[in-house]
Parts: structure tokens; sequence; C-alpha cells
């Protein structure tokens, strides 16, 4: 008999496919006060003002930004992810060749300065015998970018997660993001701009299938 704690936790991973909510609401597993003093001590180390009427309540509002930002460390569990969202797949027709491609945004923090990157992500696969539904692939992406990345390793962990769940003939990733720790410190170049591709399968062994990817991602650029 499976305990209350394993069925709540069975609960919110079924519920992660459907409801995104759970990426943005209330960790009990962390402790809020002990983050909150930790973070106003960081403060004091800076020599901010902790009088001030603007940052009095700035440790309780950070603390809470981060457990949201954070919250893709409650699903690391490859196997349970990859059995989670094989249940929102279906059966490819037979013999089909097609490429399928999805797009959207997302926002993570610099694993190396806690600084926020940003920008488009663009993912195209070719089915063997499984497809997934259109919006589970933005979904996978939170639950990755929910986590301290760099744009190289997030492009490579959503690249493997959606390979292990679909198992394509080939999988292509590209990302594009304005990174604050090139904007705001070091080179401090505001124009910066970085790409990442992870091309693998059919996107690596068939020039066709790969320059078919890069000329909906160049357009997709143009268009922006």
């Amino acid at each position: 008999m499976k305990t209350p704690d394993v069925q709540i936790a069975q609960t919110e991973m079924e519920a992660l496919v459907y409801d995104r909510g759970l990426l943005t609401s209330p960790r009990p597993s962390v402790d809020r006060e002990k983050l909150q003093e930790h973070l106003r001590e960081v403060l004091r180390l800076l020599h901010v003002n902790l009088e001030d009427e603007a940052v009095v309540d700035t440790p309780r509002r950070w603390a809470e930004s981060l457990v949201t930002m954070t919250s893709g460390y409650d699903y690391t569990d490859v196997k349970k992810l990859t059995t989670l969202f094989r249940k929102a797949c279906t059966a490819a027709d037979e013999n089909c060749q097609n490429l399928v491609v999805i797009g959207g945004t997302y926002k993570t923090l610099c694993a190396h300065h806690i600084l926020p990157f940003f920008g488009q992500f663009i993912i195209g696969y070719i089915p063997e015998r499984t497809i997934i539904g259109a919006s589970k692939i933005p979904r996978i992406v939170e639950v990755h970018m929910r986590r301290l990345q760099s744009q190289e390793h997030l492009a490579h962990d959503i690249a493997d997660t959606i390979e292990k769940i679909v198992e394509p003939k080939g999988i292509a990733v590209w990302m594009g993001g304005v990174h604050l720790c090139m904007v705001m410190r070091g080179v401090e170049q505001e124009s910066s701009f970085m790409e990442t591709n992870v091309l693998r399968g059919n996107f690596l062994s068939d020039d066709r299938t790969r320059q078919e990817f890069m000329s909906i991602v160049n357009r997709r650029g143009d268009r922006a």
C-alpha cells in the first residue's frame, strides 16, 4: 500500500503535465525563514541599509523569487519525468517523416552569477513511433529552465529529456539568449547575444533535414 506522501508526490508529478502552476506554487520542502535570514545577511555584508523602507521586505521577496525560479529541482528524477510525459504521447502515423517544430520563450538563471538570461527556443524532431502533445514541450523546457543553468547545458538537458520520451529519428534544439551576466558585468555589452544548437540523429546525418530545420530557425529570427 502506498503511503500518503508517495501518493501526493505521484499526484503532483502527474499534474505537472497538465498544470504549470506546480512550477510556481509554494514548495513546502524549502525552509523560507532560514533562506530569508541568509539573504538578509548577504545584503548586510554588501552594506545595504536594511532599515531603508524600500529594502525592509526585500529578503522575503528575494527568497520567494528564488524559490519559484529554482522549482525545477523538485523534478530531477529523469526516469519519473520520462514515464510521466509519455502519458501525453500518442502513436505516430506509420512511416511518418514529418518534421515537428515547436517554438517559444524561456527565462532562467545563470549558474555562474545567478543573473537572468532569457530568449527563444525552437525544437524540432522527426517521430519514429511516437509524437508528444505540442503544449508539453514548453512544459519540459520550463522544468529545466527553473534551475541554475548555462545555455549549453539547458539545450542539452531539453534534448536529452525529449529524446528519452519520444525516441525520435532525430532531434534538434536551437536556443538564442541575452545574458545579463554579459550585459551588467564582465564585458558589459548590451547588444550581446548567444546561440546554441544541439543536433542529433537525422539532423546530423542528413543535410536536407538539417537545412530544413535551420531555415525555420532563420525565418523565425527574421520575423523577430
